[in-house]
């Protein structure tokens, strides 16, 4: 029997590069599926955080204007605004859907609610704010210097849409301006129509669109669509 050597019983250099090859092909397949995993989590995770943004800002909006009072003080105004090319309307009104946020803050009967809207200045989305301060009957026509509490951002476009079986749709409202004009006017719209578009966390994706309405059959009494 012939004798095995040292010579005989390692790995060739082919041995060894063949060797190499295949873990590198089996890390680079293990990594690419391990990317692809937390990809899919990361976008799961940023669509539900946008979905519960969303639901939150609708459910406020709707418990706010489900709330609405006119009476003979009360008011609902409505504008259109343009920030760069994204809509982003504002709107102001007189509702019981006050909240009180500190504990010394006595509770008000009524509160003028005021949605606003800017621009991030870093990611150039649009942010929606809210400002809820008690209702006087005497309203200064001062714009209010405090922008309220961030209801969400990652906007693309804030929209409200006024409908009115009188004059069609509306991108504006102002019941002032409507009582001044004819006191037997219609001072709430039939319905209200909000769009929020948020900016999808998926690059070169659509946006997600989320609307609702909420409609006024009469201007003591307003019911929620589903």
């Amino acid at each position: 029997m012939q004798k095995r050597t040292d010579r005989d019983s390692g790995f060739t250099l082919l041995e060894i590069l063949m060797a190499i090859s295949i873990f590198a092909i089996v890390i680079s397949l293990a990594y690419g599926s391990y990317r692809a995993t937390f990809r899919i989590i990361d976008s799961t995770e940023s669509q539900t955080e946008i979905y519960t943004k969303a639901s939150i800002a609708m459910d406020r909006l709707r418990s706010d204007l489900g709330s609405l009072y006119l009476g003979t003080s009360g008011f609902l105004q409505g504008k259109p605004q343009t920030l760069g090319s994204k809509e982003a309307d504002t709107m102001r009104f007189t509702s019981t859907a006050h909240l009180v946020l500190k504990r010394k803050e006595q509770t008000a009967g009524y509160a003028t609610i005021s949605y606003t809207v800017e621009e991030d200045p870093e990611t150039q989305n649009l942010r929606l704010f809210r400002l809820d301060k008690p209702f006087r009957p005497v309203e200064t026509e001062d714009p209010d210097t405090s922008k309220g509490l961030l209801l969400c951002d990652g906007l693309q476009e804030v929209r409200f849409l006024y409908h009115s079986h009188d004059q069609g749709q509306l991108d504006n409202w102002d019941s002032k301006e409507i009582e001044k004009s004819d006191t037997n006017a219609q001072r709430l719209p039939d319905r209200i129509e909000i769009t929020l578009l948020f900016m999808s966390p998926v690059p070169d994706d659509k946006p997600i669109r989320f609307s609702t309405a909420v409609t006024f059959p009469g201007t003591d009494r307003i019911v929620e669509t589903p």
